[in-house]
Formats: structure tokens, C-alpha cells, sequence
């Protein structure tokens, strides 16, 4: 019969340490397989663990441990590893005590210690820790001490310093305490603010943008009609100036509510760095200088690289208001290393992060202000110089990107924004080269599926206009149908959001199993997560957003149709 395969009644023979015992490879260690032990170690494994004071055997000279369960709670962190490890390696902090205690008792002698303090390191870091330890030599099978059976009672420190340690301790826990309780409150608060304004712009903005393309789609159509007419060509460009307005007011408050369609990739922050500095100079002004600080090697990140550029204009410039037009902006990355205490409350993990900050020396905010600073439509410029939403939306592609952001200010000294993002070890995307090409459309079929007529009206007679076949489905049941009847298509553009039975993604999955593949090209004024994951695209899927106009359709279809 196997060793340990029976516990005759014993908890402890058939305990979490049997198994472990039963189970470990001990040919890596002297002893060899479980079977060849000798009665003596078999014997005292035994009594080991039927006891439930904290035992462990330190056999042959270089001290294997084996252990019971109740020293297996007492090792902390190290169990399991010091099962079958040689004592002075399991415990290397106390490695000459340990020693002195195989000498002695290997020799015949016994060892006895009350209230001894060993600084160990259980956790991984140290700590004193007050023990009774009682040692005695075991004897092999020939009655020559084989081994040392180790008593390991951690005891405390005397009454006096104990209440003494818990006295000088509590104030801080009970702060502690407080400064969490509060930490979580206004992270609850923050989640509940953003879960409503989620919800309410999410219902809302599919059908405003649906609006803002039908009033798009018929502008850009009179444009086209009436080219010869300046007038309607001035006022037809203010209309569309106005709906695209209202389509960045519609994708700011997605942003906030961490619902906008983010396409992430990896990218180092130097080659986003590098093409920045000309575009933040141009939108700056010639009296901004711009110091962009970077480290020589600065870790991967996974992010949308147009948000991120977005997000570090909206911050460049909200720094050159405070400057008043004048003077130096500081936009730097460094990696750093968060902890535990610095990530509680924030909604983050510990681990390497890389820090993007934007810091200026304007006028500086009050503590009132910078409390609400992030807050949706709260702004301190002057009526029609702001929405209110830049900083919030700034927030919002942070906090969607699984980072942090922090920002502190004085008056009269400045402001810094800090932008934390979880380093990642993948590697980086490999950038296509842009095409400079005129996009003047095509001779393809492409299946419009649309449940909005004006909608869909207006796309059709783009595409026609482009040179394009184009066939037309109400909604996903209908579009599906009309596939599997054999109607021949080489794209598919289809709203997101649909009623009917057959939605969108399913029509995206029929045309993935083609041969070939049937391109997808999606449209949405807010996707609600049909095609995406926590509100982030997958490389290979392409999303239009509305309101659109004709050539950021036609630039959309040519780039999805490959050419």
C-alpha cells in the first residue's frame, strides 16, 4: 500500500500537506521516491502530521523540510515552496541559525529557545517574529540521528508592547480607515454620475447622429447640385460646419461616458511624440514654446493613437489659455512604477505605467475649481469660448483605456495633468503607410442595409454618383435574405444598430466564412457594443462614424475594399 494512502481516521494523514507530500518529486532531493523512505522517516512523517501544533522535519545533513499544516499557515508566503527545499535555502535570512541547529542536533543534542526573535522574511518583506522553538534529533533506522523534528510556536511580545505597538497604531488605522471609506464614496458617486450620463447619452446619441446625417447627407447633396450657386454654397458650408458641432458635442460626452468607439493599438510614445510637435505648434501659435521631454526608452502602451493625440491638444491648449497666449508648455513621458497605496481608489492596479504629463505655469485653479474640473460642460472661460467638455472628455478615453488621470494646480503657479497607461508587452503595430490618393470612387456592388430612409436615401445616391452598383436593404433580416439567394456583393455597408432578428454583427460573421471574404464596412452614430468589446474595435473591423460626408465615405470604402 502507498505511503499517506489511507488515514486510518486521521485528519492530518489525509490533510492539504499529505497530499503535497505524496504528490512532490523527492528523486530531485536525496531522500528519493516516497517508497524507498526508511521506516524511521516514514514513521516520523506520521507523527508530524496527525499534530496540530506546527511541526517540520529537517532530514539529513542538508536539512529537506517537510512540514505539517499548521507550519504551513505559520510559513506564509513560502508555502508551498519550502516543502523539499534544503532548510538553509527555504530560510536563507536565518541560514546560520539554522545551521547551528543541524549540527547540534544531528550530533545528539537538543536546542530550546522562549520568545526568540528571527527577522523573516514570510512575506516578502521582513518582519520580527517572536517564536518558542523547541529541536530535537530524530533517529534513522540504524539509531544514529538521521534528522531534527523543529516545535515552531510563534509567540507575542510581552502585554506592555503589544498595546504599546496597537496605541501608536490605531490613529493611523482608524485615518486610514476614513481616507478609504471616503476614497470609495466618491469613486461610487463618479461611477453612478458617469453609468447616468452613459445611459443617457448612449440612448441618445444614435438617434442624434441619425438626425445630424439625414441634415448632412442632404447638404453635401445640394452642394453637389448647385456648384455654380456661391451662396448656397456658403450657406450650406456654415449648415455643415453647425452639424459637425454637434457631432464633436455628441462624441464629447461619449468620451466622458467612456462609451466612444476606441480603435487601440500598440505604440511607443516616442513615434507619437515625434509627429506631434509640428501639429501642437501650428495649433498653439508662434508665442507658445513647447518642451517635449521623453526617456531614451519609454514602454509600449496600448491606446487609440488619434484619442491620445486628441487628448494631449485638448490639455496643450487649455495650458495656452492659462498662459494667455505666452509661454512655455512642458509635455513629458516617464515609466513608472505604481504601488498599492498610490493605486487604492483609483480604480487601477499595481505595475509598470507610463506617465504622459502636460504642465504650464498659467494662472493656476483654487481647490473649489480643480474639484470640478473634470466635471461635464464646467468651464471658466468666457460664454462661446468653450463646451466644458474637453477635460472631461479627456477623463473619460483615460479611464476607458484602463489608466488613471490626476491633476494638480495652484494659483498663480500653474497646472500639470497626469495621465497614467498600464505598460504592455506586446509588441508594437506595424503603421501602414497613408495613401495620398484622389478617393473618386468605383465600379463594385455594394449592399446598402439601412433602416433609416433618409438615411439611407442619401448613401445610395453618393455611391451611385461615385460609380458604384448599389442594391439596398431595409434592415439585416431583409440584407440577409437577399445573400443567401446568391445576390453577388463585394462590400457590405450596414448601419450597426437595427431592428429585425438579423443584426449587423451577424451579417459581418456570414460575410467572414465567404470565399472570399465579403468586406464590412460598419455606420453608426454609437455602436452600443454590438461590434466591439468594452466599446473598443477590433483591428478588422471599420467603423464610419455618423455624420459623415462623401469623402470620408468613399476615402472608408476604398481603404476597406483594399485599393
Amino acid at each position: 500500500m502507498q505511503f499517506l494512502s489511507e488515514s486510518h481516521g486521521c485528519c492530518g494523514w489525509n490533510g492539504e500537506m499529505a497530499e503535497r507530500i505524496r504528490a512532490f518529486d523527492w528523486t530531485l532531493t536525496e531522500l528519493g521516491r516516497i517508497d524507498t523512505w526508511s521506516n524511521s522517516l516514514r514513521s516520523t512523517v506520521q507523527l508530524l502530521l496527525a499534530s496540530p501544533v506546527p511541526l517540520v522535519i529537517l532530514w539529513g545533513r542538508p536539512g529537506y523540510m517537510i512540514y505539517n499544516d499548521a507550519y504551513s499557515v505559520f510559513a506564509g508566503g513560502l508555502h508551498p515552496y519550502l516543502l523539499g527545499s534544503p532548510v538553509e535555502l527555504g530560510w536563507p535570512e536565518v541560514a546560520e541559525f539554522n545551521r547551528r541547529v543541524l549540527d547540534t542536533c544531528l550530533a545528539g543534542g537538543t536546542l530550546s529557545y522562549h520568545n526568540k526573535e528571527l527577522e523573516l522574511l514570510r512575506d516578502g518583506k521582513p518582519e520580527a517574529v517572536f517564536m518558542d522553538l523547541y529541536y530535537s534529533p530524530v533517529a534513522g533506522d540504524d539509531g544514529v540521528p538521521a534528522g531534527v523534528m523543529a516545535v515552531v510556536v510563534e509567540t507575542r511580545k510581552t502585554a506592555e508592547e503589544s498595546l504599546l505597538k496597537f496605541t501608536r497604531n490605531l490613529e493611523q488605522r482608524v485615518a486610514d480607515e476614513v481616507e478609504a471609506r471616503l476614497a470609495a464614496e466618491e469613486q461610487l458617486r463618479q461611477s453612478q454620475k458617469l453609468e447616468a450620463i452613459g445611459g443617457l447619452t448612449g440612448g441618445v446619441a444614435h438617434d442624434f447622429n441619425n438626425l445630424l446625417q439625414v441634415i448632412a447627407g442632404n447638404l453635401h447633396l445640394l452642394a453637389r447640385h448647385e456648384r455654380d450657386n456661391p451662396n448656397v454654397q456658403r450657406r450650406v458650408s456654415a449648415a455643415i460646419a453647425a452639424v459637425e458641432r454637434g457631432a464633436t458635442l455628441s462624441a464629447q460626452l461619449l468620451a466622458f461616458a467612456r462609451r466612444q468607439p476606441l480603435s487601440p493599438a500598440v505604440y511607443n510614445p516616442r513615434h507619437i511624440f515625434e509627429g506631434l510637435g509640428e501639429l501642437l505648434q501650428r495649433a498653439l501659435g508662434e508665442t507658445i514654446h513647447i518642451d517635449m521631454q521623453l526617456p531614451d526608452d519609454p514602454w509600449c502602451i496600448h491606446v487609440d493613437r488619434n484619442q491620445l493625440e486628441n487628448a494631449l491638444l485638448n490639455l496643450a491648449i487649455n495650458a495656452r489659455d492659462a498662459l494667455h497666449g505666452e509661454g512655455t508648455i512642458v509635455i513629458s513621458g516617464a515609466n513608472v512604477v505604481l504601488d498599492r497605496a498610490f493605486c487604492a481608489g483609483k480604480g487601477i492596479s499595481a505595475g509598470d505605467y507610463v506617465r504622459l504629463s502636460v504642465a504650464d505655469t498659467g494662472e493656476g485653479m483654487d481647490p473649489a475649481t480643480l474639484k470640478q474640473a473634470f466635471e461635464p460642460f464646467f468651464t471658466t472661460k468666457a460664454d462661446g469660448h468653450g463646451t466644458g467638455l474637453g477635460l472631461s472628455m479627456v477623463f473619460g478615453f483615460v479611464k476607458q483605456s484602463g489608466g488613471h488621470i490626476d491633476m494638480t494646480s495652484r494659483v498663480g503657479q500653474g497646472t500639470q495633468v497626469q495621465m497614467y497607461f498600464p505598460r504592455t508587452e506586446r509588441p508594437q503595430t506595424r503603421e501602414l503607410p497613408t495613401r495620398g490618393a484622389q478617393h473618386s470612387g468605383g465600379h463594385e456592388t455594394i449592399l446598402v442595409v439601412e433602416d433609416n430612409e433618409e438615411v439611407r436615401s442619401a448613401a445610395v445616391e453618393f455611391l451611385q454618383q461615385s460609380g458604384y452598383q448599389v442594391l439596398t436593404a431595409a434592415n439585416g433580416d431583409c440584407a440577409m435574405q437577399m445573400l443567401l439567394e446568391g445576390v453577388a456583393v463585394d462590400l457590405i455597408f450596414t448601419d450597426v444598430v437595427m431592428p429585425g432578428l438579423i443584426k449587423s454583427s451577424d451579417l459581418a460573421s456570414w460575410a467572414k466564412i465567404q470565399t472570399p471574404p465579403v468586406a464590412v464596412l460598419f455606420t453608426s452614430g454609437h455602436t452600443r457594443d454590438i461590434i466591439s468589446r468594452n466599446h473598443q474595435l477590433s483591428p478588422d473591423t471599420h467603423l464610419l462614424s455618423k455624420p459623415y460626408g462623401p469623402d470620408a465615405l468613399m476615402a472608408m470604402i476604398r481603404n476597406v475594399l483594399g485599393d
